[in-house]
């Protein structure tokens, strides 16, 4: 009993042991700076790993055995669910700060462009005027641009959202066309699509503010006009 018991407490120490990621959160907040990422919810990422602790015990039959290799599973389901959760969240930050800082460097490219800077130095300079993650990308083909790579070679490199930039760029390098309107029509592209975005993320908020008041009135709706209503057809028919 005392062995089992030692298990167990065992067992949610580890579920309820913040992740690299929450501790990361709390010692930027105690330094005064502000996490770029929210830590994901523990409820969403515990219920999975409980269920298939639970799962493997029952299995087993219950006892030590299975108390033992059911804590083991729902802690290796508990790190591999934050693992692949933080991935996803890193990646979609990663996205966002690419299509958000997309249009500027699109403007400035065309200023350099049409100052008749060379594409790798104009590159280069809009780069390190831009924040990373878009900063490094650029930073790196101008990079591989010096070195003599070919155009698409060089873009092959970048993440995906600079594939539109890549496409304008390697087209003016080829056919030596000017490719101000170009950048400038991209850069339009990418505030609208930011600003349809942000519209389709107020209209789902609207609706999700609207549903508990919809969770409220439903059942008075239910109670005061829908029973009245088949109560009394109900004791028309059966009278």
């Amino acid at each position: 009993m005392t062995v089992s018991a030692a298990a167990l407490v065992l067992a949610v120490a580890l579920l309820l042991w913040p992740s690299a990621s929450r501790l990361a959160a709390r010692r930027a907040r105690a330094l005064g700076a502000t996490p770029r990422l929210r830590p994901a919810p523990r409820l969403p990422r515990r219920l999975p790993a409980l269920t298939a602790g639970l799962a493997v015990a029952l299995v087993l039959g219950g006892g030590l055995t299975g108390l033992v290799a059911g804590t083991a599973a729902a802690v290796g389901a508990q790190r591999l669910l934050g693992t692949a959760a933080e991935a996803r969240r890193l990646a979609q930050a990663r996205s966002q700060a690419l299509q958000a800082d997309l249009p500027g460097a699109c403007d400035l490219l065309a200023v350099c462009l049409t100052a008749g800077v060379p594409v790798p130095s104009a590159l280069a300079a809009v780069g390190t005027a831009v924040p990373d993650p878009l900063g490094g990308e650029l930073g790196g083909v101008a990079g591989l641009l010096r070195l003599g790579a070919q155009p698409r070679t060089a873009w092959q490199a970048a993440s995906s959202e600079l594939a539109p930039l890549g496409r304008v760029l390697i087209r003016a390098e080829e056919s030596g066309s000017t490719v101000t309107a170009a950048l400038r029509s991209l850069a339009q592209e990418g505030r609208a699509a930011a600003r349809a975005r942000t519209e389709t993320a107020v209209r789902r908020a609207g609706v999700w503010v609207l549903a508990p008041l919809a969770l409220c009135f439903l059942p008075a709706f239910l109670c005061l006009g829908v029973a009245p209503l088949v109560l009394g057809i109900a004791g028309n028919v059966f009278r």
